[in-house]
């Protein structure tokens, strides 16, 4: 029996597990999640914070889903590094677990700059499920500051001006639409270069040497991938990117990789490494029956 193991119930991670289960009834198939939450969708959390869905309608199916299709799924587990040659992961906390073949799928997630204050309370890194429940426990009666550069970090900081009625700074390096811009959303084209204040965030300097004022800092920025595990194996991997092939294989036999880790991505290319996995389990067990 082909034992296939995900890294990252991101929504690739989750389709790639469904894909598989759909074309392989009896294939192993376990997916590794470092939340204690199902895979959800993570452009949601916008629509959480203002108040439009509630939090279970933001998840992309139930933990009994992954019983009744047969697919072991691991939450609250951090994979920490890996011995490609005996083909297992070591969890950070204690733990091991083989495989037969990998899929990295864990995502990409924004980091915290490296600037004076970026650690104080009231800055956030926001990405996770985790994430915005610290953030909601805020007490927003002033102007918010929001850092970021694409779509997702837009919606963020529309759903804070929408739910605290409060003005939101966004600082971005990118030109957006004036007319797309939302009500109570200030564009400002400059970045971070402090969190000011003491006990509680009261401004932010920004690279220019304006000052301006802030209760709270959202940084939504500079993403990271997810793969500190790959460090010491012969994955390869190319600013900060997995590099793969036209079947999402990496450079490693039996390991692929998918979503945001990778340059080339779409529901296409991820049905095509369900057919290719597919096609190789089949190849492996007619040459051993």
């Amino acid at each position: 029996m082909n034992n296939i193991v995900i890294i990252g119930a991101t929504v690739s991670g989750h389709n790639i597990a469904l894909r598989l289960r759909e074309k392989d009834k009896d294939c192993h198939i376990t997916l590794i999640s470092e939340e204690n939450y199902p895979p959800y969708d993570h452009f949601k959390l916008a629509d959480l914070i203002s108040g439009i869905v509630p939090e279970n309608n933001i998840f992309l199916c139930s933990e009994d889903f992954y019983q009744q299709q047969n697919i072991n799924f691991l939450k609250g587990k951090k994979v920490g590094s890996l011995n490609t040659q005996k083909k297992l992961l070591y969890f950070k906390d204690k733990g091991n677990l083989s495989y037969d073949l990998l899929v990295i799928a864990s995502g990409r997630s924004p980091t915290l700059p490296d600037i004076p204050g970026a650690r104080k309370a009231g800055a956030y890194r926001l990405y996770t499920l985790d994430d915005t429940k610290e953030f909601l426990k805020s007490y927003i009666s002033e102007p918010v500051c929001v850092a970021g550069g694409n779509s997702f970090a837009l919606r963020i900081a529309e759903a804070i001006a929408e739910k605290y009625g409060v003005e939101v700074k966004f600082l971005t390096r990118k030109v957006f639409d004036p007319s797309l811009t939302p009500k109570y959303v200030e564009i400002i084209n400059d970045a971070a270069a402090e969190v000011i204040g003491e006990g509680q965030i009261q401004a932010v300097k920004l690279a220019s040497g304006k000052v301006i004022s802030a209760c709270a800092v959202l940084f939504i920025d500079d993403y990271k991938s997810n793969i500190d595990f790959l460090k010491n194996t012969d994955v390869r991997v190319e600013n900060d990117i997995i590099v793969v092939d036209g079947f999402l294989r990496t450079t490693v036999k039996d390991i692929f990789a998918c979503g945001s880790v990778v340059a080339k991505d779409s529901v296409i290319i991820s049905m095509m490494l369900v057919d290719h996995i597919i096609s190789q389990m089949k190849g492996e067990r007619c040459q051993t029956s």
